[in-house]
């Protein structure tokens, strides 16, 4: 028989790009590549490193910007092994501080029964902790195996709900750029947009609701989007 997506006995959640759509991941990520490149000799502006990152993994844009530059493709690795690490570091060191009205906002989608699926770089067990007061089994953390400068593909999204049970046509991304919009629109999820002036330059049409910030209020639009009344 087939499945029902209307059934309201279905698992239904929030699958949420905590790094960029809840941290500051966009300026973060800026910081720690210019520190590598530097290293190397070289200066990269905030528009020079969008334009280079825009939708590609940190190999092939780190490539792109050293490519001029003569920098051999090892020290390019090795650049790429530490943004990761530093970003993941980082992105630890800002989630001691949760945004204002973050905490409130997976309470209430917990209370009304959804599953909140958080993806990230930095330590998966250390952020799961935080959540740890929350209902059993509404959070869960999920460590971020892609290398692309904020943007989760059609892919990303329907890995990690199907990786948590969750079916991504049941679901609402939280996504932190144009680029994981489209993403999401296309594996078929409604969504949240919260962007950063870093990406303003990136489309977002077709997202359901720009955001400013989180609060309890907005668990309605996301009941509205899973068709939940």
């Amino acid at each position: 028989m087939s499945e029902d997506k209307n059934d309201s006995r279905l698992q239904r959640g929030l699958l949420v790009e905590f790094d960029f759509a809840v941290m500051p991941g966009h300026k973060i990520m800026l910081d720690v590549c210019s520190e590598q490149l530097s290293k190397a000799g070289l200066k990269v502006d905030q528009l020079r490193m969008a334009r280079s990152m825009l939708g590609r993994s940190f190999v092939s844009a780190l490539n792109t910007l050293c490519r001029v530059q003569n920098v051999r493709s090892e020290e390019v690795s090795e650049m790429v092994a530490n943004c990761n690490k530093a970003f993941a570091e980082r992105i630890g060191q800002a989630s001691d501080k949760l945004p204002d009205g973050f905490m409130e906002f997976l309470r209430e989608a917990a209370d009304q029964g959804l599953k909140s699926v958080l993806f990230t770089k930095s330590d998966v067990d250390a952020l799961q902790s935080k959540f740890s007061d929350l209902p059993e089994n509404k959070v869960c953390v999920t460590e971020d195996l892609t290398s692309s400068f904020c943007f989760t593909s059609w892919e990303g999204w329907r890995r990690f709900a199907r990786k948590n049970t969750l079916h991504e046509r049941l679901c609402v991304g939280v996504a932190g750029s144009g680029l994981s919009v489209k993403g999401a629109l296309t594996s078929g999820l409604g969504v949240l947009v919260k962007t950063n002036d870093i990406v303003d330059y990136q489309d977002i049409s077709g997202a359901d609701r720009q955001i400013a910030g989180f609060n309890v209020e907005l668990i309605q639009d996301v009941r509205r989007l899973l068709h939940l009344g």
